[in-house]
């Protein structure tokens, strides 16, 4: 099959993350070479360059009406931005370590942030973590959050009260 488009050279290094916007109409993507990029889909094209990590970017995420762009990365930062201008409108440090995800909670603009042994929503510590996360998701809706980390475990907790629902395996 043939692609339906694409966009050589995006980046200057490795692209370690890629978010749909929430209409389809736009591609955000980011690398190793610190930079996020929007790319307009039809026709393909680049609309802006997005700089201000100090590492490589491990994750991004658009917020439900698309008014938001969040990235994460290795120099244990989020930030946001909008992408409309191009302009961080906030960075968020103290992190343990680099943050492997960065989501938004369902349809809502508060934040899942993973790093290390620290799962956070909403800027709140999620209980029941032993071993180091490296992804987490939340369903459309929001109502639940999902985490996998190193050892294999896959844990499911209700989003409303923080609350862990099921583990596995047991």
């Amino acid at each position: 099959d043939t692609p339906i488009a694409t966009l050589p050279k995006a980046h200057l290094d490795t692209i370690t993350a890629l978010s749909y916007s929430p209409d389809g109409t736009r591609l955000a993507s980011a690398s190793t070479d610190r930079t996020l990029k929007i790319h307009h889909l039809d026709p393909p094209s680049l609309e802006r360059t997005l700089e201000g990590h100090n590492n490589h970017i491990l994750s991004l995420a658009w917020s439900p009406d698309a008014s938001t762009l969040a990235s994460a990365g290795a120099d244990r930062l989020y930030k946001l931005w909008n992408p409309e201008t191009g302009k961080e409108t906030k960075s968020q440090g103290g992190f343990p370590a680099e943050l492997a995800t960065i989501s938004f909670l369902g349809q809502t603009n508060q934040l899942l942030t993973a790093s290390a042994r620290d799962l956070k929503a909403n800027n709140q510590n999620l209980p029941g973590i032993d071993d180091t996360i490296l992804s987490a998701s939340t369903t459309p809706d929001g109502s639940l959050i999902l985490s996998a980390g190193e050892s294999g475990t896959l844990r499911i907790w209700n989003a409303q009260d923080q609350k862990i629902l099921h583990t596995f395996p047991e």
